[in-house]
C-alpha cells in the first residue's frame, strides 16, 4: 500500500486539486492541515528533504518528496507518477 502524505491548508485552491487528482486516481493519503503551523512544516521539510519549501500543498509519496500540486500534476501527464508508487 502506498503511503501519501499531503500537507494543506482549508482555503487552499491548489490543495484542492491536488486532492482531487489524487482522488480521482484511487489514491488514499493522510492529509496534514499546517494552517496553523505552516513554519513548522517549513522547518520539518528543510530537516528531512533538505528544501526549503514555501507553498502548499506538499506532496510526499512512500517518502520520496513531490513537490506541489503542479509537481504532481507533471508527473502525472507525463506518466512517471507510476515511478513513486508501489
Amino acid at each position: 500500500m502506498n503511503k501519501i502524505e499531503i500537507y494543506t491548508s482549508q482555503t487552499c485552491p491548489y490543495c484542492v486539486k491536488a486532492k482531487k487528482l489524487l482522488k480521482t486516481l484511487g489514491l488514499e493519503y493522510t492529509e496534514t492541515d499546517v494552517s496553523n503551523s505552516f513554519e513548522e512544516m517549513v522547518t520539518k521539510f528543510e530537516e528531512r528533504f533538505n528544501k526549503k519549501v514555501m507553498t502548499i500543498p506538499q506532496i510526499v509519496i512512500n517518502g520520496k518528496y513531490v513537490g506541489g500540486f503542479d509537481d504532481l500534476d507533471i508527473l502525472y501527464k507525463s506518466g512517471k507518477l507510476s515511478e513513486y508508487l508501489k
